[in-house]
């Protein structure tokens, strides 16, 4: 079971010290004949010898006495070294490199997972995780919001800017913006850590959001997330939050400088119609709006 980090992985192929299961699971990957010529190659190369107390002679009598016509360098030994150098590159560029999947504005990605989970990316979100081995340590970074649907496994964990989410066979919604941070347990468990270690475990309807910097408790009455079905819904909510949430589903931004942002908002938009979703969170709130382009200007009344 390949349980250490991954540069150990590499280091005991490359000197012929990986376990038999370890080398039975490399040599399922579809690159496995690639990364073996590249090492067969390397064993072919011969290190030129190099005498360095000699060398260290030769250069003490340059010194003493600097040639006077210019010195032919032989360049083969050094040809050499570079190519073994390049294959070691090339070999660790390919086993580490990242899958990494992103939705601009207003977009919404399925995707699957290396061990069959599924991934429901929301508008302008970003996900990555590791090309090899993370089967057997499975951790995705996320930056937006994402709605999983997790194999059964080792354990699975969704990294953040905010917090971490760890979970076992389950479903559930995870969303991190810049000034949010909310988990909803649609099915089976799910442990949530903030950065200052601060940590809640939930179960199915159960979710919890960060407010001033502590988890507060809410609950889950949907079946799944409501912007898979192209909404979005508030409770008490500020503002800003709000608009951030409509620049994300629609190509526009908001002049907001003669507004108050901090006011709580109730209610929600559709991701089909602009002219509605504007209508439905700024008219409530008392706020007209001018509509330029990509540009929407908001005053009050």
């Amino acid at each position: 079971m390949l349980e250490e980090n991954e540069n150990t992985y590499l280091a005991k192929w490359l000197n012929n010290e990986l376990s038999a299961d370890d080398l039975e699971e490399l040599k399922k990957l579809p690159e496995y004949n690639d990364y073996e010529k590249i090492v067969e190659g390397l064993n072919h190369f011969k290190a030129p010898s190099f005498d360095l107390e000699q060398s260290l002679h030769t250069a003490i009598e340059n010194l003493d006495n600097p040639p006077k016509k210019g010195k032919i360098i032989k360049l083969r030994p050094i040809l050499y070294a570079i190519s073994i150098a390049a294959s070691i590159v090339l070999i660790i560029g390919l086993f580490f490199n990242k899958v990494t999947y992103t939705t601009s504005i207003g977009e919404q990605l399925a995707l699957v997972l290396p061990d069959g989970s599924t991934v429901e990316l929301n508008a302008a979100s970003t996900l990555s995780h590791q090309r090899f081995f993370w089967s057997k340590d499975r951790v995705v970074k996320l930056d937006g919001e994402a709605f999983f649907k997790v194999t059964s496994g080792t354990n699975f964990t969704v990294t953040t800017q905010l917090g971490d989410v760890k979970v076992l066979g389950t479903q559930f919604n995870v969303k991190q913006r810049p000034d949010q941070f909310e988990i909803a347990c649609y099915e089976g468990k799910v442990r949530v850590s903030t950065l200052d270690l601060q940590q809640k475990t939930l179960v199915k309807n159960q979710g919890v959001y960060l407010k001033n910097n502590k988890l507060v408790d809410i609950s889950v009455t949907s079946q799944e997330p409501l912007w898979k079905r192209g909404e979005s819904l508030f409770n008490s909510v500020p503002l800003g939050i709000v608009l951030n949430e409509l620049e994300i589903q629609y190509n526009i931004s908001f002049v907001r400088n003669a507004i108050d942002q901090n006011q709580l908002f109730t209610g929600g938009f559709n991701y089909n119609d602009l002219n509605i979703a504007l209508e439905s969170v700024l008219v409530p709130m008392g706020i007209d709006y001018i509509v330029n382009g990509t540009k929407v200007s908001l005053s009050i009344k």
